[in-house]
């Protein structure tokens, strides 16, 4: 069973995490979340643990436990929701939208409209809309100036 494990300290590491559900059984795997930029714990891991009695157990009993004066949160960890199709968006979004556009047209970008390119200096695009096209909705990109892809206003 996959375990969601909340409110950790900051300066709870993987060792700690395992030592404290161990206690309540075999524990086969342990991730602590980390900020990829500051290379900082994010407070939350996940453990799995194979037998789900055990696992219940271990949620029951550290569930509100108070490790170094602070409640944790514990619970049975919720399946991700799978990811379809779609694209774009974000804020670089590859080769379908985002930020910086992308060069096969698709969806979202930095504001609004939806493929483009961020510095559109080939002008061999297809789709519209990015970074700079605020209400124009579709057609250009952020350096298309006096180009006649579409409706970019910079």
């Amino acid at each position: 069973m996959k375990i969601f494990i909340a409110k950790l300290p900051y300066q709870y590491q993987e060792a700690d995490i395992a030592e404290l559900f161990a206690t309540y059984g075999e524990v086969s795997s342990v991730n602590l979340i980390m900020d990829r930029e500051t290379g900082r714990s994010k407070c939350y891991a996940f453990v799995e643990m194979p037998n789900d009695d055990e696992a219940t157990n271990a949620i029951t009993n550290l569930d509100e436990k108070q490790i170094l004066d602070k409640p944790i949160a514990v619970s049975q960890a919720k399946e991700r929701a799978e990811r379809t199709g779609g694209g774009g968006g974000g804020f670089r979004g590859g080769n379908s939208g985002g930020f910086r556009g992308g060069n096969s047209g698709g969806g979202g970008g930095f504001q609004r409209g939806g493929g483009g390119n961020y510095r559109d200096k080939d002008k061999g695009n297809s789709g519209g809309g990015n970074y700079r096209d605020r209400d124009k909705g579709s057609g250009g990109s952020y350096r298309d100036r006096g180009n006649n892809k579409g409706n970019s206003d910079y």
